[in-house]
C-alpha cells in the first residue's frame, strides 16, 4: 500500500524470501503465489508478535494465572480451495486454548475434534454458567457445541469425533450454501446450490494468486493447480471424501455402492444437526420449507417440483 500504510510502533516487519517459503499442496507452485505466501508469512508473524504483546498485557496486571484464553479464526487460510470453502484447507483453523490451572498438558497436541461452535460452552464452563433456557420463534435454543475444558486435564475420544460446519455465504455475490458433517475418517458435503458455479469473492478475486490462476487458465498454460478452475466452480450437489486415503480430497465417493453405508449415517447425522438448530436450508435444494402451523418447528418441505 502507501508508504508507511500496515505500520504501528510495537511491531517491526518481518520480510520473507519468496524461493524460500513451503507451498502448501492446494496453492499453485508459481512466482506470484509464493509471493503471496511470503506476504502470508508476514501478516502471521504480525499476528504472533500481537499474542505476546497481549500475553504481556495479561502478565502486568497480575492475571497470567487465572486468565483461560482461547486463540481461534474465522475462517481458513485466503487461498484457492481454503477461505470460503468447508473443503479441508477452509475448515482448518488454529484452535488454541491454555488454562493455568492444566499447566500438565501445555504445548501438547489434542487428537479431539472440535470446532466454533465449542467456544460460548467453554466459556459458560469457566464460569460455571448454566445456558439458560428460553426459545426463538417458539423454537428452543440449544447449543451443540460441547466445553473443552475436560480435554485440558485428560485426552479422550469419546464424544469428540465428529464435528459439523455450515456456510451460507461471504458476501452477499459470493451466495454458495454447504453444510458439511465430517468424523475423523470421512467427510461429507452438501452443496445446496451446485448446479450454480462456485463464486468467487471479490477481495479474492483481485489477488495475485487468484489472478494467476485465471491468467494461466486463459492462456492455456500449465497452472501447476492440483485442479482445473472448472473443477473448483462446478461441484456435485453430495460429496464424499475418505480423508484417511484421500486428504487432498480429489476422490468423490458418494454414489459409490461400497459406501452407501457411510452416506448414510453421515446424512443421518447432519440432518439430525440441522433440525436441531433449525436449519431453513434443511430442505434445499428440492424443497421449501414451509411452516405448517404457526412456526418452524412444525414446518414441512414441500416440493418445488425441480427435479433434483
Amino acid at each position: 500500500g502507501e508508504p508507511g500504510m500496515g505500520l504501528i510502533p510495537d511491531w517491526k516487519p518481518v520480510l520473507y524470501s519468496p524461493d524460500e517459503v513451503i507451498v502448501p499442496y492446494f496453492v499453485q507452485d508459481t512466482p506470484a503465489a509464493r509471493q503471496d505466501i511470503a506476504a502470508q508469512y508476514t501478516t502471521i508473524s504480525r499476528l504472533d508478535q500481537g499474542i505476546g504483546l497481549i500475553l504481556d498485557e495479561f502478565r502486568k496486571a497480575g492475571f497470567e494465572k487465572n486468565t483461560l484464553i482461547i486463540y481461534s479464526s474465522d475462517n481458513g487460510i485466503p487461498f484457492p480451495t481454503g477461505r470460503t470453502n468447508l473443503l479441508e484447507p477452509g475448515m482448518s483453523e488454529p484452535y488454541l486454548v491454555s488454562s493455568p490451572y492444566a499447566p500438565e498438558r501445555w504445548g501438547e497436541v489434542s487428537d479431539a475434534m472440535v470446532s466454533l461452535l465449542d467456544i460460548v460452552p467453554t466459556v459458560l464452563d469457566w464460569y460455571d454458567i448454566s445456558y439458560p433456557s428460553y426459545t426463538v420463534l417458539g423454537n428452543d435454543v440449544k447449543l451443540t457445541g460441547k466445553s473443552v475444558l475436560p480435554l485440558l486435564n485428560k485426552e479422550t475420544s469419546a464424544g469428540w469425533d465428529t464435528i459439523f460446519a455450515s456456510h451460507n455465504l461471504h458476501e452477499v455475490t459470493m451466495y454458495y450454501p454447504m453444510r458439511v458433517v465430517r468424523n475423523k475418517a470421512f467427510k461429507l458435503i452438501h452443496n445446496l446450490n451446485y448446479k450454480m458455479p462456485f463464486p468467487i469473492d471479490q477481495d479474492f478475486f483481485v489477488s495475485p494468486t487468484y489472478q494467476d490462476l485465471l491468467n494461466r487458465t486463459q492462456e492455456g498454460k500449465p497452472t501447476k493447480w492440483f485442479r482445473t478452475l472448472d473443477q473448483y466452480y462446478y461441484r456435485d450437489q453430495w460429496e464424499l471424501y475418505d480423508l484417511k486415503t484421500d486428504p487432498k480430497e480429489l476422490k468423490n465417493l458418494f454414489g459409490k455402492p461400497d459406501y452407501q453405508g457411510v452416506v448414510k449415517e453421515l446424512q443421518g447425522k447432519l440432518q439430525v444437526w440441522q433440525n436441531i438448530t433449525y436449519d431453513p436450508w434443511i430442505c434445499s435444494p428440492s424443497s421449501v420449507l414451509e411452516d405448517k402451523g404457526r412456526y418452524p418447528s412444525s414446518g414441512v418441505c414441500l416440493s418445488m417440483h425441480n427435479g433434483v
